[in-house]
């Protein structure tokens, strides 16, 4: 009988969903910014880069990161369905991945899903359908490509909706960015600490 072997991060069989999670991910970005292109759409001038935006950001994602925490510590049963979701699907993915990994995995999640949904259709369509429905359609279409269940779907849509109205209220494209980044990065490093 062979001694068991923690699994190794470099092996590439283990290394496969990460890697392809994270090109993705790049793939989301480059697709956000292609569709920018093709709609006449500067998502670049959306990016305002100010320290008032990146205070602007960890405030939003401090401030998700409660309502998470607050619905984490509810024990309704939808509730404890994402948490065995994360818990059994998340966590083995990312088991052995390097921080730096985990980092870029959140960056580029952030990046590209708050160009596409947010800068692409939220602010291509608001000029076309007004404001409020893109609002709700960007959000709706957020929360169908996070629908791993119902549940998942609610709260993706929810998230959205929130980092939409923040995008709607200042313009600013790299706030939601950072929100989503930040939320992404410490829910990841979150589950990760506490598989045990």
């Amino acid at each position: 009988m062979s001694e068991y072997q923690p699994p190794n991060a470099s092996d590439p069989k283990r290394s496969m969903p990460v890697r392809t999670m994270l090109a993705m991910q790049a793939g989301i970005v480059l697709l956000a910014l292609v569709l920018g292109m093709i709609f006449g759409l500067d998502l670049i001038a959306e990016l305002e880069f100010s320290l008032a935006a990146v205070n602007w950001g960890m405030g939003g994602a401090l401030l998700l990161l409660a309502a998470g925490w607050w619905l984490h510590a509810m024990n309704w049963r939808w509730v404890e369905a994402l948490r065995r979701f994360m818990r059994e699907a998340l966590v083995p993915l990312f088991r052995d991945a390097p921080p730096g990994t985990l980092l870029m995995v959140a960056l580029l999640a952030g990046v590209g899903e708050e160009l596409l949904f947010r800068g692409v259709i939220q602010g291509g369509l608001d000029g076309v359908i007004g404001p409020w429905p893109a609002l709700a359609l960007a959000s709706l279409l957020f929360g169908a490509m996070h629908a791993l269940s119902r549940a998942y779907f609610v709260l993706a849509t929810v998230m959205g909706l929130y980092m939409g109205l923040v995008y709607l209220w200042t313009g600013n494209l790299l706030i939601p960015i950072l929100i989503h980044f930040l939320y992404d990065w410490v829910v990841l490093r979150y589950y990760l600490a506490s598989r045990s």
